[in-house]
């Protein structure tokens, strides 16, 4: 019997020997280029498998991670500098799962995030130092979605924000901290839309603003105890840095007059003239530097008529002409000295014609014949005499014909074939 036994056991052992040679399992280091540890951890048959570590450049421990056949497994702890946790995670099979939570450096509880395969979903908390609450935020899918709450740390709720899949939408509440609405807001697809409300601790309007797609078109003030308002419709905005970024005027909610929109470096970026919400007339659009970018005109909205464009410079290098937004008809370019060094033709904002170009000196360099914006046709190219150089046909802008190659007396030097441009011969 006792024979049998350790038979069978040796029998066992000989089936686990393969399985353990098989198995290459070393531990990997890295190392910072001072030498100290930067991660420690096992690798078998090339992936991660139990604990592994990441450190500071100091060599203070940073992270732990657990990991199974090469995925995060079960607890994953962060580490400040100072030693304190910064952040605990919970994996499944290398997804986030259950809560995590996350600390102030001071050691208190910050925030506690729920997740669902890899996102955060359910309701995710924010803590004062206190431990009181700060913020209830509700997800789904791993985007705010549904009302979110932030609290003073009296108790008492401070916002109140509706969320549609990340983005503001709905109402929007701010409260004081003694619980009386100080803004009433309505945001659709995360800007202001519709009618916002100012409030005096009191309960009084202080002010009513209307928003359009998130620009504010019109302000009414109230003084304290006033029941006329006092309506503006002159607004200037603001780059974060605090650099004046666009000056608006509006007349029964539609832009109307000169508006001024500004670089962040301060510069004037565009001047624009506005009639009942549509763009009219002379408009002008300048590089970040202040120098002239462009003067275009507009009937309607849309640009009709001559419009200059310019280098950065502010020397002209362009004439083109448009009818509703498209260009239309002649065309020019412009050498820096002022020299043409184009004309084209446009039909529905494609060249199409004959295009000429020049040298700085004047002289025709070349004759390319578009259509529908591509080469169709003939194309010349000239000598500084004047004499023909190449000629060459394309159709639907590749080669497709005779092509020829003079010399400045107008003998042929060299000539080809092509077909859908491919050479024949």
């Amino acid at each position: 019997m006792r024979l049998i036994k350790i038979k069978y056991i040796l029998a066992i052992i000989l089936l686990i020997i393969p399985y353990l040679l098989s198995a290459q399992s070393e531990i990997k280091r890295e190392y910072y280029s001072n030498g100290k540890l930067k991660s420690e951890g096992t690798i078998v048959n090339g992936v991660r498998n139990g604990l592994y570590k990441e450190f500071y450049e100091n060599g203070k421990l940073w992270k732990e991670w657990n990991f199974e056949n090469g995925k995060e497994e079960g607890l994953s702890v962060w580490y400040f500098e100072d030693g304190k946790k910064s952040m605990e995670w919970n994996y499944n099979k290398g997804k986030l799962e259950g809560k995590s939570k996350w600390y102030y450096e001071t050691g208190e509880l910050w925030a506690d995030p729920v997740y669902v395969n890899d996102l955060q979903d359910g309701f995710s908390n924010t803590y004062y130092k206190s431990g009181k609450l700060q913020a209830i935020w509700n997800y789904k899918n791993g985007k705010l979605n549904s009302e979110s709450k932030i609290f003073f740390e009296n108790g008492k709720v401070e916002v109140e924000r509706n969320y549609v899949n990340d983005k503001l939408d709905g109402k929007s509440k701010v409260y004081y901290d003694f619980g009386a609405i100080a803004l009433d807001a309505n945001y659709k697809n995360d800007h202001l839309d519709g009618i916002s409300y100012l409030y005096y601790p009191d309960g009084k309007i202080k002010v009513m603003d209307t928003y359009e797609r998130g620009q504010i078109i019109k302000r009414e003030r109230f003084d304290y105890g006033a029941k006329v308002s006092k309506v503006e419709e002159n607004f200037d905005e603001y780059w974060d840095e605090g650099t004046l970024k666009r000056q608006v005027t509006f007349k029964e909610g539609k832009l109307d007059g000169l508006i001024k929109e500004y670089y962040a470096s301060g510069f004037i970026k565009a001047e624009l003239n506005y009639k009942h919400g549509s763009l009219e007339s002379e408009s002008k659009y300048y590089n970040d530097g202040g120098t002239l970018a462009e003067i275009a005109q507009y009937v309607g909205n849309m640009k009709n008529g001559i419009s200059s464009k310019f280098n950065k410079d502010g020397v002209k290098v362009a004439e083109e002409n448009y009818t509703n937004d498209l260009r239309e008809g002649s065309a020019k370019t412009f050498y820096p000295s002022g020299a043409v060094e184009s004309e084209l033709i446009y039909q529905n904002d494609k060249l199409n014609g004959i295009v000429k170009f020049y040298s700085k000196s004047g002289l025709l360099n070349a004759e390319i014949e578009y259509y529908n914006g591509l080469k169709d046709g003939v194309t010349k190219y000239y000598f500084p005499s004047g004499n023909l150089s190449d000629f060459r046909i394309y159709k639907n802008n590749l080669l497709d014909g005779k092509c020829f190659t003079y010399d400045e007396n107008g003998k042929i030097i060299s000539s080809s074939d092509y077909k859908e441009g491919e050479l024949v011969k």
